[in-house]
């Protein structure tokens, strides 16, 4: 009888021991499979748009838009985001070059031009979405800071523009029936509207004022980078022409007009202020438009 009860402990002792290695076992392997997905693009990174959403009350509309070219501060994120799930499910990893945007597909292919100092990210890869500070355009990953030469002070004025045919890959890689969605950006007819005078000759004449006023102001900025092109702030962007008209009755001060672009089979009616020939005076609307609380307006470049 005693030798029965000692057999029993003996494997009741085995069995325990047993369940611990299997159980540690287990451990050990989801551990190691947790730390594989750190530092990767996900399980089941997708392609995604997205629908219009509020942050803090204001609205971000994301959209395709190819000819996507702005320039404004960048700032960047990553020891708290590190390893965490992005917005189109990759996995974030700050010591890779990517980027968060508000309203750009995800992903996307952006080059990315430090305005202060000349150095340039020819490919930068837009997953995330973000930021929601005044006057931010876009949100970095810690390692293209670092490539970009801002790492330390935080912020740099930048110029992101898309690259058309890599971002089309992308979307295209990502999903089956975007092909056949996405055709060719075309521009079928412009329109310059201004609701304070129907007059074309005034309109001409406020344009002059414009340029004249921007020549008075502070001395310009040098950014060769630029080149001959015009810069012009984009206020907003609709599909009802009805709303875009709404807004220029709002900004008649700015002597807004309406741009009208057929883009993805439908008309976008862009609302801009411009164009304006130096980035000092587009500075100065710009803060006065985000103090009236248009904070989503940023420059754009013809």
């Amino acid at each position: 009888m005693k030798l029965i009860n000692k057999l029993k402990i003996f494997l009741n002792i085995r069995l325990f021991v047993l369940f611990f290695t299997l159980t540690s076992c287990s451990e050990a392997t989801f551990l190691v499979n947790s730390v594989k997905r750190v530092g990767t693009w996900g399980d089941e990174p997708s392609y995604k748009i997205g629908k219009p959403y509020v942050i803090n009350g204001k609205w971000y509309y994301p959209a395709v838009d190819y000819q996507y070219d702005e320039i404004g501060f960048a700032s960047w994120y990553g020891p708290g985001f590190h390893g965490k799930t992005t917005a189109n499910g990759e996995i974030f990893d700050q010591n890779k070059i990517s980027a968060a945007h508000r309203t750009l597909p995800l992903p996307s292919i952006v080059r990315v031009t430090n305005l202060e100092n000349g150095k340039v990210l020819t490919k930068v890869r837009i997953n995330d979405r973000g930021p929601f500070v005044k006057n931010r355009i876009i949100d970095l990953s810690k390692k293209a800071a670092k490539e970009l030469g801002f790492l330390r002070r935080g912020v740099a004025k930048v110029r992101v523009e898309i690259l058309e045919e890599e971002s089309r890959e992308l979307a295209l890689l990502s999903s089956n029936d975007f092909q056949k969605q996405v055709e060719p950006a075309k521009v079928k007819e412009i329109t310059k509207i201004d609701i304070t005078s129907s007059n074309e000759g005034d309109f001409d004449k406020d344009k002059k004022i414009l340029k004249k006023n921007s020549s008075d102001s502070e001395p310009q900025i040098d950014n060769s980078i630029l080149g001959n092109k015009e810069l012009e702030i984009q206020v907003g962007a609709f599909t009802d022409h009805r709303n875009a008209k709404s807004l220029i009755e709002k900004l008649s001060e700015f002597k807004a007009y309406i741009k009208r672009e057929f883009v993805e089979s439908k008309y976008i009616y862009r609302v801009r202020i411009g164009p304006i020939e130096n980035i000092n005076q587009a500075n100065q609307i710009q803060e006065k438009l985000y103090g009236l609380g248009y904070t989503t307006s940023h420059l754009v470049m013809n």
